[in-house]
């Protein structure tokens, strides 16, 4: 008998509709604000953005999808009010902000990971988290070198952009600093990067988790119909009966190797927009929103359970 393993979540979101014969009210420049996103986040912000402008119709924030590293210079040239991107500031960012004697926030909101694809017609998709630095690192640039009878030709490593998370994050945790190697390259977007895999045999791209984790998202099942995902075994394995794959149950628990946290950091400025917005998101509704994305959200409650046939 198996143990199967299977998260209860609550999908449930709550959409506040206003009466269409309702007289708009005037939207002033104090209720416009902007928040720099890294752009592998974008599925879950456009989500949390549709409902917060909803129930705040005079309160409206424009979005700039952009790298982590260029998401925090604007914030700290007050460009953009907040930044929501997978890792923590900086000590050299925090001095910034205490130096202007701004009062520094720092919300964490989700666990997201990084997810591995393939071509449609390549049927090696489990990969050791040693094969995923040899990837990275140059060791192997064939994919025989990888799978032995795997006849895809010579490896292409595609990131969304040269300054993403992504790209940083293997060279911290994988590479020890060092660059990536000469086949891994970048495109502009996690959409870009689907788009290669799709129509390239011999690619593997690595996308946001969010870009492919909610299934009743009609666009995310178009991406999962046209590559494949990638299963990664950890080094230390915590349940035998669960899969390796990037899913929401896996990231809850730690057990797939490549997650990551995202936050929110910014000035904190009382009774503003900015600040009604990290409210919301870190509330039960935006709480709720990240939950139904398939990622794991920060705050709300999680129940992994165990069943036996």
């Amino acid at each position: 008998m198996k143990n199967i393993f299977i998260l209860a979540i609550s999908t449930l979101v709550f959409f506040a509709c206003g009466n269409e014969n309702e007289p708009k009210k005037e939207l002033v420049e104090s209720n416009r604000i902007s928040i720099a996103v890294d752009e592998s986040f974008r599925p879950v912000i456009e989500a949390e953005e549709m409902v917060f402008e909803s129930i705040n119709d005079n309160k409206n924030i424009d979005f700039v999808y952009t790298s982590p590293a260029e998401a925090m210079k604007l914030m700290l040239a007050d460009s953009c009010k907040l930044a929501i991107i997978p890792r923590k500031a900086l000590n050299a960012e925090q001095e910034i902000m205490d130096k202007d004697n701004y009062k520094f926030i720092q919300v964490k909101i989700a666990i997201d990971a990084l997810a591995f694809i393939v071509n449609k017609n390549n049927v090696d998709t489990i990969f050791t988290v040693s094969q995923i630095k040899q990837l990275m690192d140059g060791s192997a640039t064939n994919w025989n070198q990888i799978f032995k009878n795997n006849k895809s030709g010579n490896l292409q490593v595609v990131f969304d952009n040269p300054n993403s998370g992504a790209t940083q994050y293997f060279k911290d945790s994988l590479l020890e600093g060092k660059e990536l190697a000469k086949h891994c390259f970048a495109v502009n977007t996690n959409k870009e990067v689907i788009e290669f895999v799709e129509k390239n045999k011999n690619a593997i791209g690595i996308i946001g988790l969010n870009w492919i984790s909610d299934k009743d998202d009609s666009k995310m099942k178009g991406f999962l119909n046209k590559i494949n995902v990638v299963e990664v075994i950890p080094k230390k394995i915590l349940y035998e009966s669960l899969t390796y794959k990037p899913i929401q149950a896996n990231v809850a628990i730690r057990q797939y190797p490549f997650c990551r946290e995202f936050y929110v950091i910014g000035r904190n400025a009382p009774l503003t927009i900015g600040n009604d917005f990290v409210n919301f998101i870190n509330g039960d509704q935006g709480q709720r929103i990240i939950l139904k994305s398939g990622l794991v959200p920060a705050k709300a409650p999680i129940r992994i359970l165990q069943i036996t046939k």
